[in-house]
Parts: structure tokens; sequence; C-alpha cells
């Protein structure tokens, strides 16, 4: 008669390897598969479809427009809708553009113009993507990140 009864052993559940796949943070930055950066939504602006602001904006993160905007824009990354609208002095370093933009855009890294979307003025860019459809009218000019090169600046007669 044995004392000790050995029962089958099992590993806790805790030490199981999930099959699932992780999933990544919403509103994060993809770039070649790699997750960059979340992109946090509670800063995140939207201007909604059928809304109008004229003024400046500046923001850390991700600014949606989906109505229109009269001014100028700094943040960290530009998405404007098919039914946006915007004019104005832009600056960020990626644009998403399925609507209309126009006025002076700095772009440090990405210009993206979608097969609805049109682009017109002085344009500063690092990549540039246009789709079949895009337009993209106006003064275009490459922009090394290496080397900072100063923006042009109008040219005044003697």
């Amino acid at each position: 008669m044995s004392l000790i009864k050995l029962k089958s052993k099992t590993e806790p559940k805790y030490f199981t390897k999930s099959t699932e796949p992780k999933q990544r943070e919403p509103f994060s930055e993809v770039t070649d598969d790699k997750v960059k950066k979340p992109i946090n939504s509670a800063s995140s602006l939207q201007i909604g479809n059928g809304v109008t602001i004229t003024g400046s904006i500046k923001a850390d993160n991700e600014v949606t427009i989906q109505g229109t905007l009269e001014g100028d824009v700094d943040c960290h990354c530009l998405i404007v809708s098919k039914s946006g609208n915007i004019k104005g002095k832009i600056k960020t370093e990626m644009m998403t553009i399925e609507g209309k933009s126009d006025g002076e855009i700095t772009i440090n890294d990405l210009l993206q113009i979608k097969s609805t979307g049109s682009v017109s003025g002085k344009v500063f860019y690092g990549k540039i993507q246009v789709e079949d459809g895009g337009k993209l009218i106006g003064e275009i000019n490459y922009r090394d990140k290496k080397h900072k090169q100063e923006e042009f600046k109008d040219w005044k007669a003697l």
C-alpha cells in the first residue's frame, strides 16, 4: 500500500503559450511591419464633417480633418479625409490627404496623396506617394532630413 498518490502532472494555465496573435495598440503607426509608437487617441484632434474652424492648431499627435479648416496646423500627423478641406500653412511629419489642401505645406517625412486628394501651393516633402488620380499642383521641393534646407522666401525685386 502506497501512502503517496502520484497524479499526472500538468502545467498551470498561466504557463501555457498563447496561440493568439498579439494585438497592437489602436491608433499606432506601423512602419515596415513594426509598431513605431502608439498615438495617444486621448490627445488626438478630429474636426468633424460639416464643422468649419478658423484659426491655428498646434498638437503633438494626430489631427484628422473631415470638415473645413482655414488656418495654420503644426502637428505630428495630419489626415485630411474625403470631405476635408484645409487652407493655410501646414507643418507636420506625415500627411495623408484624400480631400483638398491649399497653402504652404512642410512635411518632414511622408506625403501621401490618395486618388481623391488634391494638394496645391508650395510643398516641401521628405518622401512622397501619389496614387493614380491624385493631384499635386504648385511649387514642389524635396527636403533632405540630414541637411536642413531653408524654406524659400518670396523674391523681392531690387
